[in-house]
Order: structure tokens, then sequence, then C-alpha cells
């Protein structure tokens, strides 16, 4: 009975609603119960706030999402048992975040006051409409524009001008006392959720266990390329480098493929007595970034540890105090939140962040911040993107599109190369989002399980949880290549620089780093494209290797090792990735990358000579093979020499159909035949 009223007047104003109902019989709503200066409790079909702090109340938010451009209906029943009687109990609504002002509010003291407005400008009003300590006092807020109607027991007291700001609404009190709430509703005719096509239900939140979660707070994860690694941080831990008083350190779990093992933590140089804020890892494991005031900053893995602070190169302005990034597999963009004037809806006083992305140029500096336009940011906050390695699917967090209560976690698609075009997002649904904070969700490249923080199913405060993913939320399959740059005269590691291109756009698509003890690397092949790879490092030339992926069905893990020659005269290595047209001497503009290579090469080796050697199959008469031949490795020589390298440093002859590397039976080994070489004459 305690609701009839209000439902019967909200469904006449308001015949297309959003509707929250709460009566407090469970928690099924999953209403934040923190306990801190203050105890909250759900019992008896009411909801239980005590504070004891005479200056110092709580602000309860509703776990339910509320849109500020849109008419509502707000009603509380409030009791107070005990405690001061002298200030305020009642409603909030657009309050940007936990921590700022300005919100509007509507409350009452049970020794006869009302304040109503914008907090910290409306002053206390006599009444006596107020009911005593220990009685019964409905609030209630018909919002329509920017007109609030104020009712106080059934009475309307005021209509106000009131413009909403953010998006946090529910109800408070100001002082001690014991305060229980007997219902709470809210009605509001806002947009739909938009939902994933399809989305499957049973999906199950799986608790990764106590190798990861505490009972502190277990934050942020990064989960690596390969699945196998977890980078997270914990709050307040006791076994963090400062302590409990330490506010947050980096912690790092392994999977051994059946479950997390117990985390641990890296020590110096990484965590200090300080907080440490791991902003990203790179796909390769072998770089770790971290963000400053007005840029980020790196470590990078060396033979002894991680390396000093270097700075990354990549800058940016920021008034929010908050800031979330990720480094994207390939090497080449930075995505973070940041809030600054190229905000999408840029408000000085609103604490609220858009993600904005910064992309490597090709002469390696990189780009200022590009903002991802407003299909995805919102009025609201938006947080913690992830890019998959497929760098088409982001998933990323924000209160300000519609869900289901503070931040929820959406997909969109990159429309194009550019950064500014993406699909609708759409919300992830009820069994992956809640009524609080949804956010850090991160995925492998095999899209398989998705990595998030929550408060539901927890350990303690907030744990990191995994989801088993859904074919119509995964993001395109991908090629994880993984392997080891090696001496190919010793076979021992070698710390190279890993080199991916799209052969077809003669661009650099990807990087990454060998580790400098193992010579281990990983990076990320994409679908639709012929790739050329080679390892770099200083005195080796590559064995370049080619990966053509038409297209990619299902996610592979490729092994390949990649070798370097020490550069020294005598040397000779095949140009794997020169092609010339059927028949012809034409190059193919999918040769560039790695004759640009070769002249890099030998600018950097001034007195480098070279022989070019050309080979063909054996289809065809030798006169005409051999002349083939020499055509090709004169219009590598031209090639050459259009890049500034004297032709007097570059001897070639055509061989025909002479020293083939493998028998003429098959096209297969007929392709490995027809080839340009080189050999080191002088060095």
């Amino acid at each position: 009975m305690k609701r009839s009223l209000f439902c019967f007047l909200s469904l006449v104003a308001f015949p297309a609603l959003s509707q929250f109902h709460e009566n407090f019989d469970d928690n099924k709503n999953q209403w934040s119960l923190t306990k801190d200066n203050a105890t909250r409790k759900i019992e008896s079909g009411k909801f239980v706030l005590e504070t004891v702090d005479d200056a110092h109340g709580k602000f309860i938010d509703m776990p339910h999402y509320f849109d500020p451009r849109e008419d509502f209906v707000m009603e509380a029943s409030f009791v107070q048992k005990n405690g001061s009687i002298d200030n305020g109990i009642g409603l909030y609504w657009g309050r940007v975040s936990r921590t700022s002002k300005p919100y509007n509010e509507f409350v009452f003291t049970t020794n006869g006051y009302y304040m109503a407005g914008i907090a910290g400008m409306d002053k206390w009003v006599k009444t006596e409409l107020v009911k005593p300590l220990g009685q019964t006092n409905i609030l209630r807020v018909e919002q329509k524009g920017e007109a609030a109607s104020l009712f106080l027991n059934g009475n309307k007291i005021t209509t106000l001008q009131l413009k909403s700001e953010g998006y946090l609404t529910g109800f408070l009190n100001y002082t001690n006392m014991r305060l229980e709430v007997d219902y709470f509703n809210f009605d509001q005719t806002s947009s739909p959720i938009k939902l994933v096509d399809n989305m499957p239900k049973g999906l199950i939140l799986q608790n990764l266990g106590p190798g990861v979660n505490t009972k502190s707070d277990d934050l942020s994860p990064i989960i690596s390329v390969d699945g196998k690694t977890l980078y997270f941080s914990r709050e307040g831990y006791e076994q963090n480098t400062g302590g409990v008083d330490d506010g947050e350190d980096i912690w790092i779990s392994k999977f051994d493929g059946k479950q997390w093992l117990t985390a641990i933590n890296p020590g110096a140089p990484i965590n200090d007595a300080e907080v440490n804020n791991l902003a990203s890892v790179s796909a390769d494991n072998n770089a770790l970034y971290f963000s400053g005031s007005d840029k980020f900053k790196l470590r990078k893995r060396t033979a002894f540890g991680w390396s000093d602070f270097s700075d990354a190169g990549i800058y940016f302005k920021n008034e929010s105090a908050n800031q979330e990034s990720q480094f994207a597999s390939d090497g080449k963009a930075m995505l973070f939140t940041i809030k600054n004037s190229k905000n999408i809806f840029y408000r000085p006083e609103i604490d609220e962040k858009d993600i904005y992305v910064s992309v490597q140029n090709r002469n390696g500096t990189w780009s200022e911040p590009i903002n991802l336009g407003p299909t995805i940011n919102t009025m609201g906050d938006e947080t913690s993107p992830f890019l998959c390695p497929d760098g088409r699917t982001l998933y990323f967090s924000s209160n300000g599109h519609p869900g289901y209560g503070g931040n929820d976690i959406f997909i969109t698609k990159r429309i194009g190369d550019g950064w500014d075009q993406w699909s609708e997002p759409r919300n992830l649904g009820p069994e992956i989002n809640s009524p609080g904070f949804d956010a850090y969700y991160t995925v492998p490249a095999s899209g398989e399980y998705a990595y998030l923080v929550n408060d539901r199913n927890t350990v303690g405060k907030s744990d990191i949880l995994s989801v088993k993913l859904p074919q119509v939320v995964k993001p395109e399959p991908v090629i994880l290549l993984t392997g080891r740059a090696l001496n190919a005269k010793t076979n021992q590691p070698v710390s190279a620089e890993i080199l991916l291109d799209n052969l077809a756009t003669a661009k650099e698509v990807a990087e990454a780093n060998s580790d400098p003890s193992s010579g281990a690397f990983k990076i990320v092949l994409q679908s639709g494209a012929n790739y050329g790879i080679h390892a770099a490092a200083k005195g080796y030339m590559s064995m370049n290797e080619n990966f053509e992926l038409a297209s990619i069905h299902e996610y592979k893990e490729v092994q390949k090792d990649l070798m370097l020659m020490p550069i020294e005269v005598g040397l000779t290595l095949p140009l794997n990735n020169v092609f010339f047209e059927q028949g012809k001497s034409t190059l193919r503009k999918e040769s560039y990358p790695e004759l640009d290579r070769l002249v890099q090469i030998m600018i950097d080796n001034s007195k480098m000579q070279i022989e070019l050697a050309g080979y063909t199959d054996n289809i065809g008469s030798g006169v005409a093979l051999q002349k083939l031949s020499q055509d090709r490795v004169d219009a590598v020589k031209r090639y050459l020499e259009s890049k500034s390298i004297s032709g007097a440093r570059i001897a070639g002859r055509g061989y025909g159909s002479m020293s083939p590397r493998e028998k003429n039976d098959t096209e297969e080994h007929r392709k490995m035949n027809r080839r340009v070489e080189f050999k080191i004459l002088k060095n």
C-alpha cells in the first residue's frame, strides 16, 4: 500500500516511463552497503543509514540510470529515529560526482524546516508541514523542463527553476542520526537502453579467486594479449610497498591453464610507497606505460630488469583529477580519457571526461589528442576505453548513454580508418552491467573471455571478474604471432624491434619489441592484408617473412622465429618481400617496404657494396628466363638509385633458372625459386 498513490499519479503524468520502484525487501537492485564511517544496511523492508558525525552525513546514490536532460518524478519516505534534529534529510539529483557541487536538493529537518534549490545557495524555511522525530515524512520532486515542483507530505510547497548537470541522484542526510527509508521511487521519460542484438542470457560473472582478489579494492585489470598475464592494482592493501597507507600498488598474476596463481608484487622500481597507477602494457609485455599530469611515461624491459622512466612522446591537457588509458596492441595508438576545452560537451565546472586517441606518425612522433566524437562521447563521463587487437572493436564505460545505473560498459565498432566515426554504442546488458559502477573491461586477443571490475560476488570490496563472451560481442578474429628474435649464426636471442608492414599500402601497421633476455616477442596480425614482418637490430640483417591473410575465420596462434644475420662480408640474404608483375620486371608496390629497409641499411653502412642476384623458375626458354632475371635485377637497382644509393655500390646479375632453392615440382616451390637476393661484397 505504501506505493500505490505514487504509481497511479506517475503513470498518468508519464505514459512512457523508465521505472525504478524500491521497497527494500531485499538488495536485488544492489544499493551500496559499503561500511565506512557510517552503517548502511537493508533490513525489515527499510534502508537503514546510521551516521555518527555531526558534520558529515552521507549521499546514497540511486542504482538506476538518470538522464539529466529528461523529465522525472522522484519520491521517498523517511523516518528519523534518533540523532540531531536540526540538519538535513532528503533528496538530491543532478550531482556530477561524489565529491563535487553543484547539485539540486530538497531536504527537511525534524524540528520543522525545509530547504530546496542548488546546494550551497538555498536557505532554510520554517514550515508546519514537517512531522517530528519518529514519524514519516514523504518528499516528492516533479521535474518538467527546468521547473521542479516540490511536495512535502502531499503538499506542494514551491516550484523552482532548477537544471540538472550530473547523473548522480538519490537521498542523503547531513548529520548524525539513524535514518530509515521505507521506499524510494523514480520514474522518468528517457531514451530506451540500446542493447546488443541477440545477446544471449545466462552469462556468468566468475570471480578470479583468492590468487587475485582480496578484502581490499582490486582494480584496473590489464590482460596480456595472450591471456596469460594479468596486471592490476590494489588499494590500501597491507602487503603494498607502503602498507595499508599506500594508496595503490601494481600486482601481477599468471594463469597456469586452470587458475590464476597468487599475485606477486613486482617491487621496485615499478612500485614504491606512493600511488603506483599503471596506465597500460604493450602487447609484447616489454613496455609499461604510466600517466603523468600532462604526458605518458614508460619503462622498458631490459636484460637487467626495468629501465628508468622515459618520455613516451604522448602529450595532453587534462583538467580532471582522473584518467584512464590503453596502449593499442599494434603499438600505434594510445587511447585515453581527459577533460579539456575540446570535449564534445565541455563545461568548465563539471568533471566529465571524453575519450581521445593519439596516433603514431610515420616519423615516430605522436599526434595531438583526437576526440573520438559525439557518437561515443556524451555530456556524461566516459572512462576505461579498450580497443581490441582487431583494431575495430571498442569497449568503454559511460554514464552518459542509457544504462542500468552508474557507469555501464558499451561496445562500438570503428568505421573506416579514421577515429571519429563509430557505430552506435550498444549496452552489454544486465548480466554484465549492474546498477553500480561497471568499468575496466579488458579482452585478450582470443576474445574468449573479458575481465572487468565489479562489486558483485566479491571477496572484499571491488573484485576482478571474468565472463565468457558470446559470439555477438566478440571482437573480430586475429592471428597472434609469437616467436623469438635469434642470431642466425649462434641461435642466441637478440634484442630487436619487430615491425609489421601492410605490403599493399607500404605502411608500417604494428610494432613490438623482443625480450632482451629471451628474444621472445608477440605481435597481432589482423585479417585482410598481406604482411611483411622482420626484426630490426643494429649490426644485423633480418631474414624477412611474409603472411597473406585474406580472411581469418577464427583466432589462431602461430609460432615463428625471426632470424637475424650479423652484417659481414659474404652474407647473402633473399629479399623475400620483393614482388614483380607476372612474367615482367615491373616492381609491385608491395616491394617498397622491403627495398626501403635495404636502402636504410646502406645509408647506415655508407661503405657497404652489394651484388644483386636474380633467379627464376624453369618455366620457359633459358634465354628468356636469363633476360627476365637480369631485367628484375636492373629494376631493383634502379629503385635503390632512386633513393640516392650510388649505382657504383651495386653490382648485379641475372642467373635465370640456375641455383633453385627447391625442386620446380610444385607452384609453391617454383614461387620460392623466383627471387632476388643480395650479397655483401664490402663493408
